[in-house]
């Protein structure tokens, strides 16, 4: 389906600016995982190559399905204006959000494990 009217343009870029949101959350998921377990060099290129395959493949499904593969200005322009409206508001707080929830994660999963060796663990005797 080829987008000739204004409307249909318009719908277009806020679609491509719902994705630029979306990429956002999604960086800071991938950001706040890379802090938490302290990833070096490659932790943080694995994560930065997952990221852009997903924007990539995000961003080339929304083109094809809206203007049969041709590149419209406006798309582009929606994509970086929902990523930076994003960034430029709510992204700290998605972040310590994020944050947050993996710490609470990782202190359930160490109960967890103390658990497992407390359930498994011997007396030891005289």
């Amino acid at each position: 389906m080829l987008v000739t009217g204004l409307d249909q343009q318009m719908i277009y870029t806020l679609r491509a600016a719902a994705l630029g949101v979306t990429l956002g959350l999604l960086y800071d998921m991938l950001r706040a995982l890379r802090i938490q377990l302290r990833l070096r060099r490659w932790g943080t290129a694995a994560l930065d190559l997952l990221f852009c395959l997903c924007g990539l493949m995000g961003f080339l499904l929304l083109i094809l399905r809206g203007t049969d593969g041709r590149l419209r200005l406006y798309l582009p322009l929606g994509l970086a204006a929902g990523w930076m409206v994003y960034r430029k508001t709510i992204s700290r707080w998605v972040l310590k959000g994020f944050l947050w929830l993996l710490d609470l994660l990782g202190q359930a999963l160490k109960t967890l494990w103390e658990g497992v060796l407390w359930a498994f663990s011997f007396p030891r005797g005289n």
